[in-house]
């Protein structure tokens, strides 16, 4: 019965990624003194942070989520996802 209610993997490390990433640029936007509800701050931080999230989950294996999850800026997964990120910049 447990099984029937968890979300499927891809669902929950995109929430995961999604929620992480999220959490980190606001700090940081807050930390330069912006404001998340000035013009579409806030909003681009979510889109952006969305097509990242979505990018993680369709080009990386479980296994390659999980270590990218721990650091996400060692390779392979990397280098892998750079292209896919950069495509999600100003989305």
């Amino acid at each position: 019965m447990a099984e029937e209610l968890r979300a499927p993997l891809e669902k929950q490390f995109f929430d995961y990624f999604s929620g992480q990433c999220v959490a980190a640029l606001e700090s940081q936007a807050k930390s330069k003194g912006k404001r998340l509800d000035d013009g579409r701050l806030g909003e681009s931080i979510k889109q952006y942070c969305a097509c990242t999230s979505q990018a993680v989950v369709s080009h990386l294996s479980a296994g390659e989520m999980i270590a990218f999850a721990n650091d996400p800026e060692q390779d392979p997964a990397a280098s892998k996802m750079m292209p896919y990120f950069s495509q999600c910049q100003g989305k």
